[in-house]
């Protein structure tokens, strides 16, 4: 049996593939090797709400929560459109490979720790902290309207508040 790989994402693009009607993630692990990761809609339809849900969960206080994510979230947009990050480009030669499940964990240092996994060979790690995790919702937000697919999967305050605003093709970070 081959060994299981090992990619720990440092920094990505959220691409829209409307060829394949999927989400890809070029990935770029810390010595800048790359990788295009797909995620089907179906996995995508899954993983958010949880990835929602772990967002509403570190909200407490007297303010309703909704009404504290939509205005994180709105802040956090602003500040996205005010300090563009440069995407990481799609290369060539990047190892493509079918994500078929997401684990999810919280990490001791606070935040998530993401494993993106194809069950059979790779392992990719992602860790963010609060606020990362809510720009990846926002994220992914954008990439569904960019390939037209339902926002069910979204709570509220990550669809309602604020458009979420279509960047150049290839340009999501």
């Amino acid at each position: 049996m081959a060994e299981r790989q090992t990619f720990i994402i440092h920094t990505f693009t959220m691409a829209s593939d409307l060829n394949e009607d999927r989400i890809r993630l070029h990935a770029v692990d810390p010595a800048g090797q790359f990788q295009a990761i797909f995620l089907t809609r179906r996995l995508a339809d899954r993983f958010v709400p949880v990835l929602a849900e772990r967002a509403e969960k570190a909200v407490s206080g007297p303010i309703p929560g909704d009404l504290v994510l939509s205005i994180e979230q709105e802040r956090l947009r602003m500040e996205r459109d005010s300090n563009p990050q440069p995407p990481v480009e799609a290369v060539p030669d990047a190892l493509p490979w079918l994500c078929t499940t997401i684990h999810m964990s919280d990490n001791p240092q606070g935040g998530v720790q993401i494993d993106f996994t194809d069950e059979r060979s790779i392992d990719a790690y992602l860790g963010l902290d609060e606020q990362s995790l809510r720009a990846m919702l926002d994220v992914f937000l954008i990439t569904y309207r960019n390939l037209g697919w339902s926002e069910d999967a979204f709570p509220d305050w990550v669809r309602s508040r604020g458009e979420a605003q279509p960047v150049q093709r290839g340009a999501l970070n």
